[in-house]
């Protein structure tokens, strides 16, 4: 079997949104795309940008064993990764009042645990070689508890601790590790709100940002600044101030 000599790159979570652009601009400049998701028809409408390079897997990460499957076929056909882009998720945002167990554990499997079980075959194999390049999609909804993150925001705090983590430890390695906290985007899953979203923009701006990044010495990759600089300034708060100043501006949600 012939290896073609483009980079590769696995994009989880590549049929819709951020992941769908992503694959787009990937495949456009000199890589092999490897997507995966859970519904093959939105990976097959996305392989037709670039039926040569995009190479669509349906897969549900929040499945031990058929992750380890799909991440051992990815690595027998085409020999390593260059770029894993760790970007699958659902979106439940809401009130942690009322905690639904079976809906929790669905958010942190797909969005946490899904994460976690796509790494250890590809980790091995970019330690093997020493080289590789890992980006943790997560969201500025987990910088601080705020009300109505829900399940998504936790899932998301744990997310970038992950990648904070690992990019101490993968440096030995020669393995970069980056985060990405982009603010609202456009796509299936924030049609779902409906409260007002500052700074929204299109998956396909989002997807520039992001790309434009990747082969920058940054840790974290954040956008729009606008709304991403405040948030970080309320991250250095004193707990008294900071929920004095949350319950003061932000509703509760019922």
């Amino acid at each position: 079997m012939t290896i073609s000599k483009r980079k590769k790159v696995w994009i989880t979570g590549g049929g819709t949104g951020i992941g769908k652009e992503l694959t787009k601009i990937f495949s456009d400049n000199e890589f092999d795309v490897i997507i995966s998701a859970r519904r093959e028809e939105k990976l097959l409408e996305v392989a037709k940008h670039n039926k040569k390079h995009i190479f669509p897997y349906k897969l549900d990460v929040s499945k031990i064993k058929e992750t380890e499957t799909i991440s051992k076929k990815i690595i027998k056909k085409f020999g390593s990764l260059d770029l894993l882009i760790l970007n699958a998720a659902v979106y439940s945002p809401g009130s942690l009042n009322k905690i639904n167990p079976s809906e929790t554990k669905k958010v942190i499997d797909i969005n946490l645990s899904g994460v976690i079980n796509c790494l250890p075959i590809i980790l091995e194999d970019m330690k093997k070689k020493k080289k590789g390049q890992i980006v943790f999609v997560s969201s500025p909804a987990g910088y601080r508890g705020m009300p109505g993150a829900g399940l998504y925001g936790v899932t998301k705090s744990g997310l970038t601790f992950l990648a904070e983590t690992l990019k101490i430890e993968l440096e030995k390695f020669n393995i970069k590790v980056q985060v990405v906290h982009p603010g609202f985007v456009k796509t299936p899953m924030t049609d779902k709100n409906t409260f007002p979203m500052p700074f929204l923009m299109s998956p396909e701006k989002a997807s520039k940002i992001i790309f434009s990044k990747l082969n920058s010495n940054v840790f974290e990759i954040y956008f729009p600044k606008s709304l991403l600089i405040p948030m970080k300034l309320l991250c250095l708060l004193p707990y008294k101030i900071y929920f004095f100043l949350i319950k003061k501006f932000i509703k509760l949600p019922e």
